[in-house]
């Protein structure tokens, strides 16, 4: 028995983990309507005893669709509790959603974002659309800097990590520093690349628990851990309200140079989970530094690893 996540079609994409069955005997004690019933009564955890009150019938009849559900492995015990001087057994569904295979049948390997995991992006993604604008600097000169952007393609290693939780119908998701406005300043906003060649990112650079010091050689400054970060390849990943909407809210990657940025992108799509823990001197606040390396010696920065 394996769980796979069935893709259902139609106007909407939607994923359910699923368990599939090559002996279809196993689920014989779902075809009789009283077994069903009680099987899916079970997706919240009962008491046999309190099933019995519930639909009106012996206990004795319920035991032996508990013990059939549990012989098949379609139940399991959750947990038990002491009432009036007896045990009373807690059970619930192992799994909700059935399948039957033939021996014969043949599988094609196709990846499907686990639906908990895009749960975490919430809210840069919502119900399976990009709910927030990811923005670029531009790479014409501009600014204060005259800087023309180089970080978009670092971008499209993270556009690919968060199209995988998206179905994708909703375009364009991005837009360049010189083409914000208001509506998207007071929306969710991805921003890539630091404050010398993204306009927004500079707009915002120093209500980041950590950010880029534009007057000191570019250098990371932490108000969590008071550490100032030197080097090219360290970059930053942080979350905060917009302070244009504090409904909304802004994820930041950036670093002090390009080799900084793409080790924030790297650090996002690799161990966003990890990310998400917080900061190593205050865990409710999403800000990270982030410092790549390039373990295989091309040149490239290929691993991230947060220092804070």
């Amino acid at each position: 028995m394996s769980k796979y996540f069935l893709l259902k079609s139609g106007k909407e994409n939607e994923v359910a983990p699923v368990l599939i069955f090559k002996n279809p005997s196993r689920l014989s004690v779902l075809t009789s309507e009283l077994g069903w019933k009680i099987f899916t009564m079970m997706s919240q955890p009962q008491c046999p005893m309190d099933l019995a009150k519930k639909l009106g019938l012996h206990e004795q009849k319920v035991y032996y669709y508990i013990k059939k559900l549990r012989e098949s492995g379609l139940i399991h015990e959750l947990r038990t509790e002491q009432r009036h001087g007896a045990v009373a057994k807690f059970y619930q569904a192992s799994d909700e959603a059935f399948a039957l295979a033939s021996e014969n049948v043949t599988f094609s390997k196709l990846s499907i974002k686990s639906p908990q995991k895009s749960r975490l992006l919430n809210p840069f993604i919502k119900d399976g659309r990009l709910n927030s604008t990811i923005v670029v600097g531009s790479p014409d000169p501009h600014g204060p800097y005259k800087a023309r952007a180089s970080d978009a393609c670092c971008a499209i290693d993270l556009a690919l990590f968060m199209g995988a939780f998206t179905s994708g119908d909703n375009l364009p998701n991005y837009k360049l520093d010189t083409e914000v406005r208001d509506d998207t300043l007071r929306g969710n906003m991805v921003l890539i690349g630091g404050p010398t060649a993204n306009m927004i990112t500079m707009k915002h650079n120093r209500e980041f628990p950590i950010y880029i010091d534009m007057e000191h050689e570019r250098n990371i400054i932490s108000t969590l851990s008071k550490k100032t970060y030197t080097d090219d390849d360290t970059g930053i990943v942080s979350i905060i309200q917009n302070p244009e909407n504090p409904e909304k809210k802004i994820l930041m990657l950036a670093g002090k140079r390009f080799a900084g940025t793409r080790a924030s992108i790297l650090s996002v799509v690799t161990r966003f989970e990890e990310f998400l823990d917080g900061n190593k001197f205050s865990s409710d606040v999403k800000a990270r530094v982030v410092k790549g390396y390039d373990m295989d010696g091309d040149g490239i920065i290929d691993t991230a690893e947060f220092l804070e």
